[in-house]
């Protein structure tokens, strides 16, 4: 923010007519810009330090308390069912809960799936493009695709879709550069979005108005790109991964909500 700087004036500031009423000052921009962020900055300290004794119903399908993910979805066949690793559940509060799979159609392409549920706290959950850096990941793009969903409100369930590279080490020395497609979107209860920003803007208002922790989960989705030298990935190209994505989520999304 740049400070403003006041100059000296030379005029003599006009008097008054005594028949005129003074005018309400409008405020400057700069205060209502002061209001806002004293407004916001309470909201958010709020949202943070507040108790909240109310937990809402996620928006996902539960078994045993835990997220579901079928074992098949369409041509989709799941692998072993999966929980949160143990370096996720070190960084991650006790009460998060995960599950993951290895789908492959009938043609032998593969992708993976998984859905982490948050617990009561407000830092169970996170934006996948925190932690994929971390994995050696380079997100190179990011933007909000859609995918034409049937049992999606409008019939279009928008995903926030990450271009992501990583560099292997090969057995000689060498290295190889791997690419894959990541789609993800956040799920509440008969809430849905891409945006982070828009999942805390409704957090913080369940948990300010409503005295509600909204308990947000995200669905994420990782086509690998073919790399010959590793024998890695089923796409071929950034095309044939969008497809095998919507052909996923229109089979995976009914079964993921909540009834």
């Amino acid at each position: 923010m740049n400070d403003g700087q006041l100059t000296d004036q030379a005029t003599a500031v006009p008097p008054v007519a005594p028949a005129t009423a003074a005018r309400p000052r409008v405020p400057a921009l700069l205060h209502i810009g002061i209001i806002a962020a004293i407004l916001g900055a309470g909201i958010l300290a709020t949202t943070l330090t507040s108790d909240v004794s109310r937990v809402s119903e996620p928006g996902v399908r539960l078994v045993d308390g835990k997220p579901y993910l079928p074992e098949q979805a369409g041509d989709w066949i799941g692998g072993p069912l999966q929980g949160l690793t143990e370096d996720e559940r070190k960084l991650l509060p006790p009460d998060t809960e995960g599950a993951r799979r290895l789908y492959k159609d009938k043609e032998g392409r593969e992708l993976f799936c998984s859905v982490v549920l948050a617990g009561t706290e407000v830092t169970s959950i996170h934006r996948p493009e925190l932690c994929l850096p971390g994995q050696g990941w380079r997100i190179e793009q990011e933007y909000t695709e859609p995918v034409p969903t049937d049992d999606a409100p409008g019939g279009v369930l928008r995903v926030m879709r990450m271009n992501a590279t990583r560099t292997f080490p090969l057995v000689d020395g060498r290295t190889v550069q791997t690419r894959s497609i990541f789609a993800y979107w956040f799920v509440g209860k008969n809430r849905v979005t891409p945006h982070h920003w828009e999942r805390i803007l409704w957090t913080s208002k369940d948990r300010v108005l409503h005295n509600r922790n909204h308990r947000w989960a995200y669905v994420l989705i990782h086509v690998p790109l073919m790399v010959e030298q590793l024998r890695y990935g089923s796409a071929r190209t950034d095309e044939e991964a969008i497809q095998m994505i919507n052909s996923f989520v229109r089979e995976i999304y009914p079964e993921l909500v909540a009834g």
